[in-house]
């Protein structure tokens, strides 16, 4: 069934909240709905989920700060052309210069959704990082892109096709503390985690961007080898032809000589018979 009337209504008020707030909202209005005898309605309101701390605070970025995410869904797509353009051969500097703008608005993004969080008093383990990897799945999906415009997010997402992407095993890896640290009292301190964020983020567009290199160089390689092949079909053609120029000529000068000989006889021919 697709929302509309009361559900969507209910659903834009609903994903307006804070998550400790959603809850109780949500069932006191689908008990409401279900009062008024709009029981389809009741059930839909009341199957709605509850949105994590980093979807909440994207769904707050949405409604508070459209232009913005508008202006990186727009990146994102110039960011998608330019790496197609690059696989087919196209400007390299075009790709790095759509990657750079695309990380700059995640990153300012990320700080935005991070501050209206703390504003509400909203904390959540990882929350940035959760943050810029669903926008860079909003810049690179258009299903992410829409739910995120409608303010509806549920949970954070994966970036896909790369661009901010987690890496198999990067997650685990980062989280999971050394057993032992010889000679050291205590571990030392890592990075905080807008820096390990900006960090993953740049170590995942140059790999995306080696990758589309590499791709680039055997597209290259194949329509090299391509054109070689089609050089070496010509050649031969233009040999094959030269030939039977050669013969052709040799032909002509033959029947010239033939038909020189034939004019001879019969002028010969004509002068006997007068």
């Amino acid at each position: 069934m697709s929302e509309s009337g009361p559900v969507d209504e209910a659903a834009d008020e609903l994903y307006g909240l804070t998550p400790a707030e959603f809850t109780a909202a949500r069932d006191a209005r689908a008990k409401e709905l279900r009062s008024g005898g709009d029981r389809e309605a009741a059930n839909a309101v009341k199957a709605l989920r509850r949105p994590t701390v980093a979807a909440w605070a994207l769904n707050q970025l949405s409604r508070q700060r459209g232009d913005d995410l508008e202006e990186l869904l727009a990146a994102g797509e110039e960011l998608r052309a330019a790496q197609e353009e690059l696989l087919g051969g196209g400007d390299r500097s075009a790709f790095q210069e759509a990657a750079t703008r695309e990380r700059e608005l995640v990153a300012r993004l990320t700080a935005d959704a991070a501050a209206l969080a703390a504003e509400a008093g909203e904390r959540g383990a990882g929350l940035q990082e959760k943050v810029a990897e669903t926008l860079h799945a909003a810049a690179l999906d258009e299903e992410t892109a829409v739910e995120l415009r409608a303010g509806r997010l549920v949970k954070e997402r994966d970036a896909i096709g790369g661009f901010g992407a987690a890496a198999p095993g990067d997650a685990p890896a980062a989280r999971k503390a050394p057993k032992k640290r010889a000679r050291a009292p205590s571990p030392p301190q890592g990075p905080d985690r807008q820096t390990l964020t900006v960090a993953r983020t740049d170590e995942r567009h140059a790999r995306r961007e080696l990758e589309a290199a590499e791709r680039a160089v055997q597209n290259a390689q194949e329509r090299a080898e391509a054109a070689d092949a089609h050089a070496k079909e010509a050649n031969e053609r233009a040999r094959t032809t030269a030939e039977r120029l050669k013969e052709a000529k040799r032909a002509q000068t033959a029947a010239r000589k033939a038909h020189a000989r034939a004019e001879s006889a019969l002028a010969k021919a004509e002068s006997a018979g007068s």
